[in-house]
């Protein structure tokens, strides 16, 4: 009996093993099945991970200057690149301009949507590829240089200094215009031929006209275009070259004949017209021929009336005004305001007038003045105030700037292409004096190209980077090192101090 209860026993006790070791196989099998699952569902997460950042990856540009954020016309400009372009950067590893030109190239690469394409050469190192470039392209590799190639074949070369403005003096960076420079080298190697704008000169001084050319020049040779001055007096045609006609506040009226001819270079050759008005001027052959189009100027100053207690109420003609998003030229530009100095006159715009709509000219505003501003038909007159009987204005919405866009019969949509002009009722919104605000030559910039058909290069232009220096005074250092030196180690032994007696405590 004992042996038969031992032996039971020694049973019982073998199948509770076999049960425990079972059990213990079967955790352990479910630990690697988990662990085989986290390292599974580990990878696909990081291989998800990984994907997503290349496809859909986001960058912030976290510089002061924001130097390597595209402006809207360059991603316009890219993401309407018809071929590609190659962009190689040959530059010593060492120069002072390496860092700052290299992440502007790789902006333009990123947003280029396989289009442009850059590469990047170090000078001291790629001189098996340095060699393979100067044997295809027939170039000499004589410093720091950008090459930017067409698929057309074209090329053009920017030396590093083209990108920079230097202190003349110390030799320090204060200005970085690498963007405008790439842009249009882009352009030039991208487009069939380079924009004509001429400047018609007639009535307004050469002093103020010089000015005028030397701040639109800039403007116009960061979009590829060339700008040249162009005399209507004895013309039978505009010049067949001509993209844009821009009139920066002539004071002498057209002819009949010179009428004539703009409007046929207008309406048959779907020229570009862009009007700059000067109300002090007595043109009443060009007011009739902006009439017809729905965008005539009026006889009126717009202005308001200061009036500050104690003091006599004062006259004032500088006009806040804020552009009209929505069509024309300011599409793509946001609701930005900036200030016409001098005398504007306000324009009437026609456009829900149903012969205009007929003839399918379609005038739209692009500027309004702010509340407060009315159009003055008496403003030679020292003390005035708004009439309702003869003045513009208020409630209605006073307007200096307008579009007009004129089609072909039946196509409402502009299908077949347009013939397009700009009006501002104000001559100085590129300032003769040379300070013309950013607002300002953004406009202008936006008119020419969307009277030239570029909408893709309408928007905000680059801003360019400078330096900025920080000025301390001799007691403001002293105030600094005290700071540093005594009150920030100070507090630190304050407050580990109280930290140790709380602990304490």
């Amino acid at each position: 009996m004992p042996d038969n209860k031992e032996q039971k026993h020694e049973k019982a006790a073998a199948k509770a093993g076999r049960l425990v070791a079972s059990g213990r196989k079967i955790e352990r099998y479910k630990t690697a099945l988990l662990v085989a699952v986290q390292i599974t569902l580990m990878v696909i997460v990081f291989f998800q991970v990984n994907y997503l950042s290349y496809r859909k990856h986001q960058t912030w540009d976290l510089t002061q200057n924001r130097r390597f954020t595209l402006s809207d016309p360059s991603k316009g400009f890219l993401n309407s690149l018809g071929g590609e372009v190659n962009v190689i950067m040959a530059f010593l590893g060492t120069s002072d301009l390496h860092s700052d030109v290299k992440g502007l190239l790789s902006e333009y690469d990123r947003l280029g949507g396989g289009k442009l394409r850059a590469e990047y050469l170090d000078l001291s190192r790629s001189r098996a590829r340095i060699a393979e470039l100067k044997d295809q392209y027939r170039l000499q590799f004589a410093g720091d240089q950008i090459l930017v190639v067409g698929e057309n074949g074209r090329i053009k070369v920017i030396g590093a200094e083209e990108l920079v403005n230097r202190d003349s003096n110390t030799g320090r960076i204060v200005e970085f215009k690498g963007e405008e420079i790439i842009t249009a080298a882009l352009l030039e190697v991208t487009e069939q031929q380079q924009r004509k704008i001429y400047l018609i000169t007639g009535g307004r001084r050469a002093d103020e006209l010089v000015p005028i050319a030397q701040q639109l020049q800039p403007l116009a040779n960061a979009q590829n275009a060339r700008l040249e001055s162009l005399i209507l007096e004895g013309r039978q045609r505009i010049p067949e070259d001509a993209d844009a006609l821009f009139f920066p506040g002539n004071t002498v009226d057209l002819t009949d004949r010179e009428a004539k001819v703009i409007r046929s270079y207008w309406e048959d050759e779907r020229g570009g017209l862009i009007f700059y008005l000067d109300p002090s001027a007595e043109t009443p052959t060009l007011n009739e021929l902006l009439r017809e189009h729905g965008a005539g100027p009026r006889r009126d100053r717009v202005l308001s009336v200061l009036s500050i207690p104690g003091v006599t109420a004062k006259k004032t003609y500088d006009v806040p005004v804020a552009l009209m998003p929505g069509g024309g030229p300011t599409r793509d530009l946001p609701a930005l305001t900036t200030q016409l100095l001098g005398q504007t006159q306000s324009l009437d715009v026609l456009f829900e007038d149903d012969l205009l709509i007929a003839e399918n000219i379609r005038p739209r505003p692009l500027m309004v003045a702010s509340e407060g501003f009315w159009g003055e038909t008496e403003f030679q007159v020292e003390e005035v105030s708004y009439n309702p009987d003869i003045d513009h204005g208020q409630p209605e919405l006073v307007y200096t700037a307008a579009s007009v866009e004129k089609g072909l019969p039946g196509d409402y949509d502009f299908r077949e292409g347009s013939s397009r002009m700009v009006v501002v009722g104000n001559p100085d919104l590129i300032s003769h004096e040379g300070n013309t605000s950013k607002v300002g030559a953004d406009f202008t910039m936006a008119a020419l190209n969307w009277v030239m058909n570029r909408e893709e290069l309408i928007g905000i232009t680059p801003r360019r980077p400078t330096a900025y220096t920080l000025n301390v005074s001799a007691d403001d250092q002293g105030l600094l090192q005290t700071v540093m030196i005594f009150i920030m180690p100070g507090l630190a032994l304050i407050i580990g101090g109280l930290v140790w007696m709380r602990r304490r405590a």
